[in-house]
């Protein structure tokens, strides 16, 4: 028979707590076992009472899915016994989250972010539905949720009628996890902010480039277009001659024009788009920029690697009309633009300014000339093709190819190393970064270099100026007989390169030389002379010689 029944309610993704009380009777230390059925209970899987202690149980409910479903806690001890409650699980759905009320004018967008936890610990991909698509949409395409982590989900909000309340309900749900609901509420204000535009065309040539309008009501409307020029006629032409357009509900519509300086000015005009009703006008501020013919000369700067140029540099500026010389850096500005990949590096080492040198025959001679204070000052190789853009306060720009070369800097140093073929010699040497802080490294032997030479280690972390260093072991294991052989060791963080030349060789083979043997390799004259005896007493005679020679003789004497 259960000890007592309890009803626990909770919304999900909330917690709950129930206290049970438990009494120990025993002059005896007592541990009960506890075992919880039910989703979302959560408690100790051990309750220890001292002898005679009575205490309570924290038992949390905290579910993840709307439900109404039975449970039950069991206390169990071999000696005391038994005790059991029963448990009505209630989880209710979370209400529906209200955003704060938006306002956006017609014809653009904002956007506000919700944040979602994961209590869970396993990753959850969360599938989301809006029930007004048209004003609110989620902007990410996939939602996921790491173990235990939140993450920030945006929601856009682009009004479709003026000053009337919207509303939609933006749902994320998950099988496991359950739904969080968010109510939004949006209101469309009447356009007051114009767009701005730029457009870049060069000198007396014409560029033609589109606005794109978007009608935000879900009817049809009729717009008028207008353009108005400000200074020279001409400068900016629509190249639809209709001033009147139909456009379709949430249509997109292109509308093209062009632009033709006539001069090194600055050029602006207004594009202005009506509808009657209701009574709205949406206005674009077109900027228009005038730039000089493409310059085909490439402007190299160069010098070595950890080596530093300091230098004034003359630039001919297409259709300049600023003045007196001296006044040009009262009215011009430089920047360079940077590929993305050297963009660290350049900003690093490399400087431009518009500054006339101290010196008055390095000075620009006429008024087409600007002078530039360049201050290049790399510490590891690098190729870089850049752009330098030179704009004038009052209209006008210049662009110009510009190429920055850092040549790889003279070996820091020779290290030689000897070693016996098939055996390894090594050599360990300590370096720290060329700044104070800790740096990312890599060590490489380049591709011509031999293979007997290895490096240990190939990447890490480079200790900071001021440190013993980290250690860098160079091993050399020759393989055959030959000529020296040598290779260029590379150390290299993002800032700084450092460059090893190795060389290896054999060590030089010498005979082994003894002033007196430690083994007699001689015989005594006398032990000669008595072998030479013995071997002549032992010679065997030759019977077939000594038959010939008395043959011989025999026939002689016959005659």
């Amino acid at each position: 028979k259960p000890q007592q029944c309890l009803t626990l309610t909770c919304v999900v993704r909330q917690a709950v707590a129930v206290d049970i009380q438990l009494v120990n009777p025993l002059d005896d230390v007592v541990v009960f076992e506890v075992a919880l059925n039910g989703e979302g209970l959560l408690g100790e899987a051990e309750f220890v009472l001292a002898p005679k202690e009575t205490a309570t149980y924290e038992l949390v409910f905290s579910p993840l899915l709307p439900a109404r479903m039975k449970g039950s806690a069991v206390f169990f001890n071999d000696i005391v016994g038994e005790f059991w409650y029963d448990l009505e699980l209630i989880a209710e759905q979370a209400t529906p989250e209200e955003i704060e009320p938006l306002e956006c004018e017609l014809g653009r967008t904002v956007q506000v972010q919700v944040k979602i936890d994961n209590p869970t610990g396993h990753e959850v991909s969360l599938k989301h539905r809006s029930t007004n698509k048209i004003n609110f949409k989620v902007m990410q395409q996939k939602v996921v949720l790491p173990p235990l982590e939140s993450t920030n989900v945006v929601i856009e909000y682009s009004p479709s009628s003026l000053g009337v309340q919207e509303e939609s309900q933006v749902v994320f749900e998950h099988p496991s996890v359950g739904q969080w609901i968010y109510k939004l509420q949006g209101l469309g204000l009447p356009p007051i902010e114009a767009r701005k535009v730029t457009v870049v065309a060069q000198v007396s040539r014409a560029v033609s480039s589109t606005i794109t309008f978007k009608n935000p009501f879900l009817e049809t409307i009729h717009a008028f277009i207008v353009l108005e020029s400000r200074g020279e006629k001409n400068v900016f032409q629509l190249l639809n001659r209709k001033a009147k357009i139909q456009i379709g509900p949430l249509a997109t519509m292109q509308i093209p024009f062009t632009f033709t300086p006539p001069s090194m000015t600055q050029h602006s005009a207004e594009l202005a788009i009506s509808v009657l009703k209701p009574s709205l006008t949406w206005t674009y501020q077109i900027t228009g920029v005038a730039e000089a013919p493409a310059d085909s000369t490439l402007h190299s700067f160069t010098v070595q690697a950890r080596e530093s140029l300091q230098t004034y540099y003359l630039l001919n500026l297409a259709g300049l009309d600023a003045g007196p010389p001296g006044r040009l850096g009262d009215q011009l500005s430089c920047h360079l633009d940077v590929p993305q990949q050297h963009q660290a590096i350049v900003s690093k080492c490399f400087e431009i300014s518009i500054e006339n040198s101290p010196e008055p025959d390095q000075r620009p001679k006429e008024n087409s000339q600007v002078s530039l204070k360049v201050n290049f000052a790399p510490l590891r190789p690098f190729v870089a093709m850049c752009n330098l853009v030179i704009t004038r306060a009052s209209g006008g720009r210049w662009r110009f190819d510009v190429k920055l070369e850092a040549t790889e800097p003279e070996v820091d140093d020779v290290i030689s190393m000897q070693s016996p073929l098939n055996k390894p010699a090594s050599v360990a040497f300590r370096l720290s970064n060329h700044t104070s802080v800790y740096a990312e490294f890599d060590a490489f032997f380049d591709a011509e270099s031999a293979y007997e030479f290895t490096v240990q280690p190939t990447s890490g972390v480079l200790e900071p100026a001021g440190t013993s260093g980290t250690t860098f072991v160079i091993t050399y294991k020759p393989t055959e007989y030959g000529k020296p052989v040598q290779g260029k060791l590379i150390i290299q963080t993002e800032d700084v390169y450092w460059s090893y030349l190795v060389r290896g060789t054999h060590p030089k083979y010498s005979a082994p030389v003894v002033d007196k043997p430690k083994v007699a390799t001689r015989l005594d004259k006398q032990v000669q002379q008595e072998m030479q005896r013995n071997s002549h007493a032992r010679k065997k005679k030759n019977f077939i010689r000594d038959n010939m020679s008395g043959g011989a003789s025999a026939a002689l004497r016959d005659d």
